[in-house]
C-alpha cells in the first residue's frame, strides 16, 4: 500500500476499505510490471532502466515490441527487435500503460462478468482519449491512455470482493450509467473511486490515479484531460452498443452543445479509431470490437453539421445585428456627449478639443486656420422682455441657419449663452470675412421668430482671427483674439465684423 500513503484520494467508505484491505484476490500486478512502475516513480528514470526490466519477462517484452511495431508507432519505420529500441520509440508513458495492462481483466475466466466486453471496453476508451487528446491536449496524450485503460478496473476490485454476487446486484455493464448508480447504493462509491484506490495500490503516479476518479463525470467546457477522459467512456459505450448508428447519433446530439469539440475533429477520431482497433486487440489478445457502421455515422454527423452551421450562421447574424445596435447606440451617445442639447450644434468641450486638434495640425503643417466669433446683439433684452423660451426659439433658428452656411469642412458650435464660434481649416481671414457677411446679410433679411404678431430680426458681432494675425502660443489663445475682435466690434456700434489686430491695445 505504498502507492495510497502519498496520495491524497477522497475517502472510501470505513467499512468497504476494511473489505479491500483484507482482501486476497484483488487483482495484481506481474512483478516485471511492479518493477516497471516504481521505475516510474523514481525520480530520474531513464529508457535503459526500463528496458533492462522489461527483458526479465517475456509476456511483457513481447508486448512492448508488439505495440511499438504497430502502425501507430512506426510509421513506416523500420521493425525494432529490442527492449530498449521498443521504448525509444513509444516513450515512457506508454511503456507504463503497457505495464500496468497486465491488471486488466483476462477473457474467459468463467466468471459471470463479461472480462471481454470490459476488456473492449479499455483498450476503445483508451484510443479515444488519446485520440480527442491529441486534437485537445496533446502534451496529455499518452498518459491520458494509460489513464482511460484502467478506468473501470474497480469493477474486477468490487469482483473480487463479491464475486458473482456483486454481478447478481448490479446492471448489465453495457449500462454504465446506471452502475455506477447501483454500486453507490450498495457500496457508498463507484467502481471509479475504487479503481484509483486500486490503481494507487499498485504504485502508478499521482495524475492517472486521480484521473480515473474523474473519468466518470458529466461532460463540460474547461477542462481538456477531464473532457477526453469522460468523452472516450461514451464513446466506448456507443461502440460497443446493440444498436452502435443510434447510440452514436444520440452522444454526436449531445456533444453539439460542448463548444470545444467540433463534428468534424470528433469523425477524425472515430475514423483513426476504427483503423487502430485491430492492431490494440491483436495486443492486448483480446476479440477485436466489431466495426461501426461508419457511412451511417458519416450521414449523421454530416446532418449535425449542417444544424451545427446554420445555427452558428443564425449567431453571428443576432451578433452583427447586436453590434450594428451597439455601434448605432453608441453614435448616439458619442453625438449626445459632444453636441449642445438646445441648438444641436457642437457644445464648448467638443469645440476646444477639436480647436485644439486643428490649431497643432495647422502649426505644424504650416496650413491657414482662422476662428470666428458670434455674439447676437442686445440677446439679454429679448430674454427680458419676451422670456427664456422666446429667447431659445431665437438661438435654435440661428443655429440652423448658421449650421446650413458653413462649409463641410468647418465646424460650428454654440460657445455659451448666445455666443457661437466657427472653426474654419485652411481659411485666411479674408475669406473667413465672406462668410461673416453672409451671416449678417442673412440675418438683415431673415427675422429670427416672429414677436407679438411682427418679425424680429437680431444683428450679430462677430470678431475673426487668423493663425497669421499674431504670435498665439495655444488655441485658447486664438479664441481669445476672435473674442476680442468681436468685442471691438461691439464698442463700436456692434452688428458688424472685426479681424483681429496684433496692434490692438484691447488685445
Amino acid at each position: 500500500m505504498a502507492g495510497l500513503a502519498n496520495l491524497q484520494l477522497p475517502p472510501l467508505p470505513e467499512a468497504l476499505r476494511t473489505r479491500l484491505a483484507e482482501c486476497r484476490t484483488l487483482p495484481s500486478l506481474p512483478a516485471a510490471a511492479a518493477r516497471v512502475i516504481a521505475i516510474a516513480r523514481s525520480s530520474d528514470p531513464c529508457l535503459a532502466d526500463y528496458a533492462r526490466t522489461i527483458e526479465q519477462d517475456p509476456a511483457l517484452t513481447l508486448r512492448l515490441l508488439s505495440m511499438a511495431n504497430s502502425a501507430s508507432y512506426s510509421r513506416g519505420g523500420n521493425a525494432v527487435s529490442t527492449c530498449l529500441d521498443g521504448v525509444s520509440r513509444i516513450g515512457l508513458d506508454a511503456t507504463l500503460a503497457i505495464a500496468l495492462s497486465f491488471g486488466l481483466p483476462r477473457p474467459g475466466a468463467g466468471t459471470v462478468l463479461d472480462h471481454e466486453y470490459l476488456c473492449q471496453r479499455a483498450i476503445i476508451a483508451a484510443s479515444a482519449t488519446q485520440e480527442l487528446a491529441q486534437h485537445l491536449c496533446p502534451q496529455e496524450a499518452s498518459q491520458l491512455f494509460t489513464t482511460a485503460l484502467l478506468q473501470d478496473i474497480g469493477i474486477l476490485a468490487f469482483e473480487a470482493l463479491d464475486g458473482d454476487a456483486y454481478a447478481s446486484h448490479i446492471p448489465e455493464l453495457r449500462q454504465h450509467h446506471r452502475l455506477s448508480e447501483a454500486e453507490h447504493e450498495r457500496y457508498g462509491c463507484d467502481h471509479a473511486l475504487v479503481g484509483a484506490w486500486l490503481a494507487a495500490s499498485w504504485g502508478v503516479p499521482a495524475p492517472i490515479a486521480l484521473g480515473i476518479i474523474d473519468s466518470h463525470g458529466q461532460l463540460a467546457d474547461g477542462d481538456a484531460r477531464k473532457l477526453c477522459l469522460r468523452l472516450s467512456c461514451r464513446i466506448a459505450d456507443c461502440w460497443l452498443a446493440a444498436d452502435s448508428a443510434s447510440a452514436f447519433s444520440a452522444l454526436l446530439r449531445q456533444l453539439a452543445s460542448v463548444a470545444s469539440l467540433d463534428i468534424v475533429m470528433l469523425m477524425t477520431v472515430m475514423q483513426e479509431l476504427q483503423h487502430r482497433l485491430p492492431s490494440l486487440a491483436r495486443l492486448f489478445e483480446i476479440t477485436c470490437p466489431p466495426a461501426i457502421d461508419s457511412t451511417h455515422l458519416l450521414a449523421e454527423a454530416k446532418e449535425l453539421l449542417f444544424e451545427q452551421n446554420l445555427r452558428m450562421t443564425i449567431r453571428l447574424a443576432e451578433q452583427q445585428r447586436e453590434l450594428e445596435a451597439l455601434h448605432a447606440s453608441h453614435v448616439v451617445l458619442d453625438e449626445q456627449h459632444r453636441t449642445d442639447h438646445l441648438t444641436q450644434l457642437a457644445n464648448r468641450p467638443w469645440l476646444e478639443k477639436r480647436l485644439a486638434q486643428h490649431f497643432d495640425c495647422a502649426r505644424q503643417t504650416r496650413q491657414p486656420l482662422s476662428v470666428m466669433f458670434i455674439d447676437l446683439d442686445h440677446f439679454k433684452r429679448i430674454n427680458d422682455r419676451f422670456g427664456h423660451r422666446f429667447g431659445d426659439e431665437v438661438l435654435i433658428h440661428f443655429a440652423a441657419a448658421l449650421n446650413n452656411m458653413v462649409r463641410e469642412s468647418d465646424i460650428a458650435g454654440r460657445y455659451g449663452g448666445e455666443e457661437f464660434l466657427v472653426i474654419m481649416p485652411n481659411t485666411r481671414r479674408q475669406h473667413a470675412g465672406i462668410l461673416a457677411d453672409r451671416i449678417r446679410e442673412y440675418l438683415a433679411t431673415q427675422p429670427l421668430a416672429q414677436a407679438d404678431g411682427k418679425p424680429l430680426h437680431v444683428t450679430a458681432s462677430i470678431g475673426i482671427a487668423d493663425l497669421e494675425d499674431g504670435e498665439f502660443d495655444d488655441a485658447a489663445a486664438l479664441v481669445d483674439a476672435a473674442d476680442h475682435a468681436m468685442y471691438r466690434v461691439k464698442h463700436g456700434g456692434r452688428d458688424g465684423v472685426g479681424h483681429y489686430e496684433e496692434s490692438d491695445p484691447s488685445a
